[in-house]
């Protein structure tokens, strides 16, 4: 009875093993499954609704030869080339990046940073400094200070002296915590978040970035102003400069203002007047300017104040000296479909990005059940790491065996080697801090660094989609540098194969009727018409130059070659309007001069096209012909063998549309 139970699950386990092998398609000993011909014919076949056993059998037999030139190159061996490699992980690491960010996140931040960027907002700021690896005692204070600032600051006290008196962000000193307009992509991302959620008028509560502990105030918001494109006068009056020299400039610029108030040109005293000489002969122009973009503080805020195109100005005042500003043209904010793309790109070059990534990170750390394994780096704040690691010299010691494992993702396992590995990216002459939070926050990145980097490993067990993605890669690349060698390069190299080859297909070019056509400008009426019946016995197809010699002796412009053309009709607009206008016969040559410009046409009854004439065409003809020769051999070289059964089953799959 056993016995008999045995040979009954025996063979169900069988039976499932059978109906899990999907395999469509042999060649020699390498296997491919069905899922990955489905995939190739769902993208490139461009079948919906039905498919029938023609369309799949038909898409078979490229699949096949595709197959077979894949295989050929893995023969090769030039899958484990260094080059080879090398690309392939350069893609995957391209094509892996949306598996590693949340795209709902980042559609969120997209839209999230077009809508601020229709606001220009006022804000002064106060900072007090703390890092991410200070020690939570100076945390704290640094937490407590910025606290005590906010109460004061909401009840009335002014905020500019309290700027004065505490921020520690080293520009106070001179904008009194004023940072005047700013826009999206302007400030770090949390500060731009508190910048925006506050109201005109209002103070926000604390937050932190990583430049510390901030508050802000808001003092307008304002419909945004786009991009200005303008244009300046500068004259240069340095802050090292004597009375004199100030007096000097400012009389220059006060000169130019007078003269453009009366109605100067703006661009002529730009040239005449301006110190920088790199725009002055553009008529001052210095391009498109944003607000919270390149310029300093005050050229920034007088350009914006101009509202109407052609205004100017009134004397403006910088560290560089005096400038006149003119407004040239406006551009308000776009669309969000045309600003999505580059809004995008500046989003994924942006630390704001990182928010998709943390959102898979977390996600990863539920999906894996990861456990918090932070007390077991301990040993490195107490006794491993020391001062020396802000100096650039800390050393990892040797005698240590460091084979503890300290963190988890599922199967793979991180010893202290491996985080202290990683540590050594903080091995740089930097400002001391609090070692304990140097580890953590370290210990930190690197957890998070090694779930990234496990998921990324694993992408393909987990989504079918870019299993195939590359794999559509991994051949494609694989097939290029075959295809390259044993067709595109050698078509082009092999000239007597290609000649030899036109002289079995040459018949199949031929031109039709076809102009020559050539004109030649005379430099009056009498050397044209002597100039056309010289031509009329000497025709040019027969050599022009000497008959252009004889008339050029003299006066080397007397006969001047213009325009000419070779072509069939409707090919060349000289040759269509010789035709039209002169009406030309069969076989008739003709010549004749109008408006001192001699014409003369012939017609050539259809031949063969040359080789050097459809040199392109014949060659790419030439590699069909070596490609179709080249599969071929490689079906005559492999075992080839097709589960025909399964085809049926496809066909039944596709037209089901089952993914």
């Amino acid at each position: 009875m056993k016995k008999t139970i045995f040979v009954i699950a025996t063979l169900l386990f069988a039976t499932i093993l059978c109906a899990q092998d999907r395999t469509l398609l042999e060649i020699d000993n390498e296997k491919i499954d069905a899922d990955e011909f489905m995939h190739i014919f769902r993208k490139n076949a461009g079948h919906t609704g039905n498919v029938t056993r023609k369309d799949v059998d038909e898409y078979m037999e490229l699949f096949v030869n595709f197959k077979l030139k894949v295989h050929e190159g893995q023969m090769q061996g030039l899958d484990t080339s260094r080059s080879f490699r090398q690309e392939i992980a350069g893609y995957r690491k391209q094509l892996a990046q949306p598996y590693l960010s949340d795209k709902s996140v980042e559609d969120e931040l997209v839209k999230e940073a077009y809508e601020r960027m229709k606001y220009d907002v006022n804000v002064s700021h106060i900072l007090i400094t703390v890092s991410n690896n200070d020690s939570p005692e100076d945390t704290l204070k640094a937490w407590n200070k910025i606290n005590d600032i906010y109460k004061r600051a909401v009840k009335g006290e002014d905020f500019n002296k309290l700027a004065d008196q505490y921020s520690q962000d080293p520009s106070a000193a001179k904008n009194h915590g004023d940072l005047g307009y700013c826009t999206v992509f302007g400030l770090v991302y949390d500060f731009e978040t508190a910048m925006y959620n506050t109201k005109p008028g209002e103070i926000s509560k604390p937050f932190r970035t990583r430049y510390g502990y901030h508050i802000v105030k808001v003092n307008d918001k304002r419909p945004s102003k786009g991009r200005y494109k303008i244009a300046h006068i500068m004259v240069v009056s340095p802050q090292d400069a004597t009375d004199a020299q100030k007096r000097e400039a400012r009389e220059t610029i006060e000169n130019v203002y007078a003269q453009l108030k009366a109605g100067a040109d703006f661009a002529e005293m730009a040239d005449k007047y301006s110190a920088d000489r790199r725009t002055a002969v553009k008529g001052g122009e210095l391009g498109w300017i944003n607000v919270g973009g390149r310029m300093i503080r005050e050229f920034e805020d007088a350009a914006f104040k101009l509202n109407n195109i052609g205004d100017i100005s009134e004397i403006v005042s910088t560290g560089y000296g005096y400038h006149i500003i003119k407004l040239l043209e406006k551009e308000p904010i776009k669309s969000f479909d045309e600003c999505k793309a580059d809004l995008k790109s500046k989003v994924s070059g942006n630390m704001r990005s990182y928010k998709g990534r943390d959102v898979v990170i977390a996600n990863l750390r539920k999906e894996y059940g990861i456990k918090d394994m932070s007390k077991k780096v301990s040993p490195f704040y107490k006794k491993y790491v020391n001062d020396s690691i802000f100096r650039g010299t800390w050393k990892i010691d040797s005698t240590l065996k460091l084979d503890k494992i300290i963190f988890e993702v599922k199967d793979e396992k991180y010893k202290e080697k491996d985080f202290a590995n990683y540590l050594l990216k903080y091995n740089t002459k930097q400002t001391p801090v609090d070692i304990k939070m140097l580890v953590l926050n370290g210990y930190k990145q690197f957890c998070d660094k090694c779930i990234i980097e496990y998921e990324e490993k694993h992408l393909e067990e987990k989504y079918p989609s870019f299993k195939y993605l590359m794999k559509e890669y991994h051949d494609g690349i694989l097939l290029f540098a075959l295809t390259n060698d044993a067709v595109w390069n050698k078509a082009i190299a092999d000239s007597a194969g290609l000649e030899a080859y036109y002289e079995t297909v040459k018949d199949n070019y031929k031109w039709g009727d076809r102009y020559d056509v050539r004109t030649y400008k005379c430099k009056d009426e009498k050397t044209a018409i002597a100039f056309s019946k010289a031509l009329a016995f000497n025709p040019p197809n027969a050599g022009d130059e000497e008959v252009i010699s004889h008339f050029n002796e003299k006066d080397s412009t007397a006969v001047v070659v213009g325009e000419s053309a070779l072509e069939e009709k409707g090919h060349s607009l000289l040759v269509d309007n010789a035709i039209r206008e002169y009406e030309v016969r069969h076989p008739d040559t003709m010549c004749w001069n109008k408006d001192n410009i001699v014409t003369w046409i012939k017609h050539v009854a259809p031949t063969t096209k040359k080789l050097s004439e459809i040199r392109g065409i014949v060659t790419a003809a030439y590699q069909d012909q070596l490609e179709k020769q080249w599969t071929e051999s490689l079906r005559k070289k492999y075992n080839v063998k097709i589960h025909e059964e399964m085809l049926d089953q496809i066909v039944k799959e596709l037209s089901e549309n089952k993914q």
